[in-house]
């Protein structure tokens, strides 16, 4: 590992690094990275001892192994489309109203967004940018919304666009608002996903976007999953089908998140 270097990262992006070596070696030396990332032993103590805290992995002497409870596989995109249906139809129909017309949208990948596609106001005028193939082909009947799609490689297991060219069409794009896939949220650990590979196209939706808005079912709330989006406070507004009780949502609204629990 040392003869490979990972230098000029941010610390996020070094992190994801170390959890994408830690998920394919098993466990990890803490002087090996310092020499691959070429960055001091205190930053790499740091990172694995935030991780750790995170529920990312197991800090041990000299370096880090896998958390004790590792994550389960994630469903296929097909698996997934039966998932919490009511759920997530609720949350779209507590969105829908909130539409205007002439708003330029991110749509990110995932099922919920699916059908926010698919029951996206065929009166009113939109302009998509998504990653999301099953997005895009939603809106192919859509009369007064154009639908931009990135090139790049089809990632299977989220459904999604990702590589350098979504990249560079997202990150030259200002829109109104991002609706963000949520594939886990606490208030300690943010946003979270299960795919690495997903990570870099959702942090730059958010981060061009005016506002950003989440939709999560109840499973997802108080979720910690390996790869970190961004904190959870980048949220404008997170709908959820969760119980006004549940011990993940106050937290949350404590960081200045607009919470509204949608009932189902």
């Amino acid at each position: 590992m040392a003869k490979t270097r990972d230098t000029d990262l941010l610390a996020d992006e070094r992190r994801q690094r170390i959890a994408e070596l830690l998920a394919t070696q098993g466990k990890l030396k803490a002087q090996a990275l310092v020499e691959r990332f070429g960055v001091s032993e205190d930053t790499i103590r740091r990172d694995l001892t935030e991780m750790a805290e995170q529920g990312l992995l197991r800090r041990v002497h000299g370096g880090a192994l896998p958390a004790a409870a590792p994550v389960a596989p994630r469903p296929s995109w097909r698996e997934r489309l039966s998932v919490d249906e009511q759920e997530k139809a609720a949350l779209v129909d507590a969105l829908l109203p909130t539409f205007r017309g002439g708003e330029l949208l991110f749509i990110d990948s995932g099922t919920t967004n699916g059908l926010l596609a698919r029951r996206l106001p065929r009166t009113l005028p939109f302009t998509v940018i998504t990653t999301s193939p099953e997005v895009a082909l939603a809106l192919c009947d859509h009369p007064a919304c154009e639908v931009i799609l990135p090139g790049g490689r089809l990632h299977q297991a989220s459904a999604s666009l990702c590589g350098p060219e979504a990249l560079k069409l997202i990150e030259g794009v200002q829109a109104d608002l991002c609706i963000l896939g949520v594939c886990g949220i606490s208030a300690g650990a943010g946003i979270s996903c299960q795919e690495f590979e997903e990570v870099a196209a959702k942090q730059a939706m958010v981060e061009h976007a005016a506002q950003t808005i989440g939709l999560a079912t109840t499973a997802k709330l108080g979720v910690r999953l390996p790869y970190r989006v961004a904190p959870a406070a980048k949220l404008t507004r997170l709908l959820t089908t969760a119980e006004q009780d549940h011990k993940a949502l106050a937290p949350l609204a404590r960081l200045g998140i607009d919470v509204a629990c949608v009932g189902v």
